[in-house]
């Protein structure tokens, strides 16, 4: 018999593939097995996905420093685990959305109505997904002298940061928002802050700096952060403007 993976010759008592590493299935498809298979991915406390997520709070050097060196079986790479993320944050969006009835645009700090501009939420995914390489560009810049990172592997850094802190706040939002009167906006920016945070605790640990130079690095992030986000917020309006989904009527206060 041949591996249906990579077609490799196989042994008949041969469970997994010597070459490839795949699963030898030899039943037929049916929902049983295919519940069975899902749950074995993503419950198993030994699959790639639980361990990358407890080792990234446990050890978070060890996981971006081992797919950067090669290692590729240890831990989820982090393509996937930001897929997964950015995925379950869209599914958080829509319930917040949905069934809690929340706007996610409401200020805490005026009391003017604000322009509605929840289609934002519509395009998180992608916006999670063109923002990546500008994280990447600042991380690495912030940490040039260090000589240790390149671009691509900063996009790695970021990509697993990013998952983490995503699922994350998914496991916190759900509930949090459904059992309290929260305002999503405080929230937000007290979560963006713990991101931060968390951000360049992993980056200290990989780049081993000291406290206060990870500190003014962190500093100047959250100064760069500002600028980005205040011109995609312009890029969106201007596009909305342009295409006609938002009119210079919008934004007077209702």
């Amino acid at each position: 018999m041949n591996c249906k993976n990579c077609e490799a010759n196989l042994r008949s008592d041969f469970g997994y593939c010597p070459s490839c590493g795949g699963k030898v299935i030899r039943n037929r498809l049916t929902l049983k097995n295919v519940f069975q298979d899902v749950s074995f991915q993503i419950f198993n406390l030994d699959n790639t996905f639980l361990k990358t997520f407890r080792h990234l709070f446990s050890q978070p050097a060890e996981v971006v420093n081992s797919y950067i060196a090669g290692t590729r079986k240890r831990y989820m790479n982090p393509i996937s685990y930001f897929a997964i993320a950015v995925t379950l944050s869209g599914i958080m969006f829509f319930v917040l959305r949905n069934l809690y009835q929340l706007n996610l645009t409401d200020s805490s700090f005026t009391d003017k109505q604000p322009t509605n501009m929840e289609f934002v939420f519509d395009y998180q995914g992608l916006l999670s997904y063109l923002i990546m390489p500008i994280y990447a560009l600042i991380t690495w810049l912030l940490f040039i002298d260090q000589k240790k990172l390149n671009y691509t592997e900063h996009l790695v850094t970021n990509a697993y940061i990013t998952g983490q802190t995503s699922f994350v706040q998914v496991l916190v939002c759900i509930p949090l928002f459904g059992l309290f009167d929260i305002k999503y906006d405080i929230f937000n920016w007290a979560y963006l802050l713990v991101i931060v945070i968390y951000q360049f605790y992993v980056l200290q640990k990989i780049h081993e700096t000291k406290f206060l130079s990870t500190f003014f690095r962190g500093l100047a992030y959250l100064f760069f952060l500002v600028i980005v986000m205040v011109a995609m917020g312009a890029l969106i309006v201007t596009l909305m403007l342009v295409t006609g989904q938002m009119t210079l009527e919008d934004f007077r206060p209702k």
